[in-house]
């Protein structure tokens, strides 16, 4: 399923001074009437000093190519330094980009876990997504994943709670009721426990980028211990006989041994 990054991104206000928020300001009413060279003259600096929420929307522009050559990976790389920034909507972007391999090679494993860390921000977009893939599990070439409906029940009873989307939260909650009926009645009584007690995530207390944790769980290259080191290769022609020394030339009339007279 291919995902149109630009329709899956929205509003997600962070905290800054008043002036880089007026500067935000100008630069999303340029972009919201597709006046595209003002956005950028406006938005550029403003991502190049960290607004997050101002890469998100230069990647949009890069994703779909308004007022600027279509680049995905410009796309994907502004996505991932806002995400890394914890804005929500850029990590949604960046995990469907790893998903349908738009930008940057096809990663399943990180596309999941990237829409696990914005749900757990409370992105409810994310967190529909996240549930999807826990429902469904996967099985590619990049990663595999057995299903999990106790957990995909738990993301789609959270995601039937946002506001943010009405039919995708109705979505959700045809899931959930959908899971209710195949799961036993334990797992679903612990799950509703989890889903009424459950507050989103503070950022701080995220713990480590997907990246981090795929690259911790790579097993490092193996090096050959000094007992299995090849032996070392002997010059070219060390097995070959030694030549012959030379005597020197000897003159007529000269006895041997005699020193050849000056």
């Amino acid at each position: 399923m291919r995902f149109k990054v630009l329709m899956l991104v929205m509003a997600f206000v962070v905290a800054l001074p008043v002036a880089a928020m007026a500067d935000f300001l100008e630069g999303k009413k340029s972009y919201d009437a597709k006046n595209w060279r003002r956005a950028i003259v406006q938005l550029r600096p403003l991502a190049e000093q960290g607004d997050a929420r101002a890469m998100v929307l230069l990647g949009n522009m890069y994703a779909e190519g308004h007022g600027v050559g279509k680049d995905t990976t410009e796309a994907f790389l502004l996505y991932h330094r806002a995400a890394e920034r914890n804005n929500a909507d850029a990590m949604l972007a960046t995990a469907a980009l790893y998903q349908v391999g738009d930008g940057i090679p096809v990663n399943t494993r990180l596309a999941i876990l990237w829409y696990e860390r914005a749900a757990k921000l409370g992105h409810q977009t994310s967190a529909f997504f996240y549930a999807t893939h826990m429902y469904q599990g996967s099985k590619g070439e990049t990663f595999d994943i057995k299903p999990d409906h106790v957990t995909a029940y738990k993301w789609f009873r959270i995601a039937a709670r946002g506001r943010g989307n009405p039919r995708l939260a109705k979505a959700a909650d045809t899931m959930a009721e959908r899971l209710r009926t195949q799961l036993h009645y334990n797992d679903v009584e612990v799950a509703d426990r989890e889903v009424a007690e459950w507050v989103p995530t503070d950022p701080r207390n995220l713990g480590p980028l997907p990246e981090e944790i795929v690259a911790a769980d790579t097993p490092a290259p193996e090096e050959k211990s000094s007992e299995e080191k090849p032996a070392e290769e002997k010059p070219a022609g060390s097995d070959a006989k030694p030549a012959l020394k030379q005597e020197p030339k000897q003159e007529p009339g000269q006895e041997p041994g005699q020193d050849k007279a000056p």
